[in-house]
This record gives structure tokens, C-alpha cells and sequence, in this order.
């Protein structure tokens, strides 16, 4: 099962899914509540998966959505629970869509490299079809970024107000673009900066009705973050990992904002590491049956430890929805996994 389907929690709730609460009520130390079972994903799994088989692949569109579905409606904040409004026919219409564009964009780089064929110049076909071939590429990067969250946020809702992101994909391409770049030249080193820049950017342009949710990180804390996480994962054989992913949950959520109140979360290595171990053995010892059953353990602890620890003032939240979010950057991102899991 993809993995992304369970990010919704991750994803949506502040860049993801962020919150409300009754007018006048306090929301001090009010933290998110999680209450899937294993068995009601096991039997959603045991459906997505046989219908996916006999549907040829045509029903994990539908997949999707019920996962995404599952997750919103299980998640909980101060006595209301999230929901999704998605559907997996405007995601199968959106992938459709996708092929489309894919094969114009095909046929166009086809037929420049047709015309370059007949000037004798060696290799200049190739050459251009290349640059071609990577400039879609890259121009695909931030439409899909964009699009993606621009329906995911649309789609969820939180006490019959929905999400939405207002980002710019020419400003997200010029992020990701210098980013990358940066990242690339600097053998990785840049990152850390260009994951505080993005992130900045994202979480900004996030928001809740007609309130947008901030984040303030800087570059140099996240690389001694990484780099003290790399250095020590490796002198303890791994062992470390749990606690570095743990630092870096908690670094991102108390650096997250909603009307300048800051998110807190306080999951510890040590948890993780007891209860990876605890999924580990039981996907172990049932031969992989108990997955669902992980899965909710895992989702429910990291959820559970984001906490909001000051009052919001939801009188001045309104509705703002997003009319011109669609699927289709999710259909190009589908088709683009297709493509690549045909590949290889």
C-alpha cells in the first residue's frame, strides 16, 4: 500500500490538517486524538486491494481516497473530528487529464526533434530533446507541488470550513529551482537551508478559512539537527534514528504557528524506538497480517503528541474556498510513479 496514503495527517494538518474549536472554550493543552483501529484498516485494506486487482489498478484512485478519507475522519481535535471531500472519480478524470498533457508534450518534443533532424548539425536533435526531456521535468516539479496541496488542503474540512494553500507555482519554482541548484553544487550541504526556505513558504501560504499558519525555522539549526542525527545513527549502528526523528518532530511543530500560537510536541526517541519495534514484531509474527494494526500504533503516537498550549480566536475565521483546486497535479504526479514503476 503507497505509503502517501497515510500522510494526510502529516500533510494536511498544518501542511498539514490544523484545527478549530467552540467559540468562548479554551483550547489550552489540547492535543490531537487519533482513533482508528487496526482492524477497521484491515478490512479497509482487504477492499482497496481486491478491487484494485480486479479493476486492473483503475480503483487506487478510489484507494486513495478512502485511506485519506479514514484518516481525516479518525483524527480528532477538541471534541470534532476532520473530514475529507475528495473522491476518486475526480482523481481518475484528473489522471486522465495528465496522459493527456503527457502525450501533446510527447509529440511536440517529437516533432522538434523531427525538424532538428534535417540541420546538419551532429548530435542536435539529441542534444535538444534532452534539454527538452529535463526542462518539462522541471516545470512538472512545482505544478504538482502546487496543485497537489491546493487540492488536498480544498478538500479537507474541519467544522464545515475547509482548508486551502494560496501558493504561487513561479514562486515555488524559483524556491525549489535555487534550492536544488544549491543543494547540488554544495553536495548537500545547502539543504537544511533550502528545507527552511520551503517549508517557510508552504506552511505560509497554508491555511485554515481565511487564516494562514506560519512556521520560522533557520538553516543552520536544522543542518546541526541532521548532522548530530547522520554522525550519531551511524556510531550506534542505527540505533539512534528513533531519537533524530523524534528531534525533528519536535523541532518542526514548535516552530509551526497558527495566529502567531505556537504548536508544541513532545514525542521522545525512546517511544519510537519501543514502539517500532513493537509494529517490527508484530508484522514479524503474523506474517504480515498485522500491518494495519502498525500502522494505527505508529500514526496514533506521532498524532498524539502535537499539542496546541494557547487559545485561538476562531471569531475572526471565516470561509475562504478554493473553486480552482482540481486533481489533475495529482494525476500528473500518479502518472509520473506509473511511468516510473513501468521503467524500472
Amino acid at each position: 500500500m503507497d505509503r502517501k496514503y497515510f500522510s494526510l495527517p502529516f500533510s494536511i494538518i498544518l501542511y498539514n490538517l490544523h484545527t478549530n474549536h467552540p467559540l468562548g472554550k479554551s483550547m489550552s493543552n489540547t492535543r490531537l486524538q487519533y482513533h482508528a483501529t487496526g482492524g477497521q484498516l484491515f478490512i479497509l485494506f482487504l477492499k482497496n486491494m481486491f478491487l484494485t486487482v480486479v479493476t486492473l489498478g483503475i480503483y487506487s484512485f478510489w484507494a486513495r481516497t478512502n485511506i485519506q478519507k479514514f484518516m481525516a475522519e479518525n483524527l480528532e481535535w477538541a471534541g470534532e473530528r476532520f473530514s475529507f471531500h475528495g473522491t476518486g472519480k475526480e482523481r481518475f478524470i484528473g489522471f486522465l487529464k495528465a496522459v493527456g498533457i503527457f502525450i501533446v508534450l510527447f509529440i511536440g518534443m517529437i516533432i522538434v526533434q523531427w525538424i532538428l533532424s534535417f540541420i546538419p548539425i551532429p548530435y542536435l536533435s539529441q542534444i535538444v530533446g534532452l534539454l527538452l526531456y529535463i526542462a518539462v521535468i522541471l516545470a512538472l516539479v512545482p505544478i504538482i507541488i502546487v496543485g497537489g496541496r491546493k487540492y488536498l488542503t480544498s478538500r479537507t474540512g474541519y467544522r464545515n470550513l475547509r482548508f486551502g494553500f494560496d501558493g504561487k507555482i513561479i514562486e515555488v519554482a524559483k524556491i525549489y529551482g535555487k534550492g536544488i541548484l544549491l543543494t547540488i553544487v554544495t553536495l548537500g550541504i545547502y539543504y537544511p537551508w533550502f528545507f527552511a526556505e520551503k517549508e517557510a513558504y508552504l506552511q505560509s501560504k497554508t491555511r485554515y478559512g481565511n487564516t494562514n499558519f506560519g512556521f520560522s525555522a533557520e538553516g543552520k539549526e536544522i543542518f546541526f539537527l541532521y548532522l548530530k542525527g547522520f554522525l550519531l545513527s551511524i556510531v550506534t549502528l542505527g540505533i539512534y534514528y528513533p531519537w533524530f526523528l523524534a528531534d525533528v518532530q519536535n523541532y518542526i511543530w514548535n516552530r509551526t504557528s497558527f495566529q502567531g500560537k505556537k504548536f508544541r510536541s513532545d514525542i521522545t526517541g525512546g517511544k519510537i524506538f519501543v514502539n517500532f519495534l513493537i509494529a517490527y514484531l508484530i508484522i514479524l509474527f503474523t506474517l504480515g497480517i498485522g500491518f494495519a494494526w502498525a500502522v494505527v500504533r505508529l500514526t496514533k503516537l506521532f498524532i498524539e503528541s502535537v499539542s496546541l498550549e494557547a487559545e485561538v480566536d476562531f471569531s475572526t475565521i471565516s470561509a475562504q474556498p478554493d473553486t480552482k483546486a482540481n486533481a489533475t497535479a495529482e494525476g500528473l504526479e500518479a502518472l509520473a510513479e506509473t511511468l516510473e514503476a513501468f521503467l524500472s
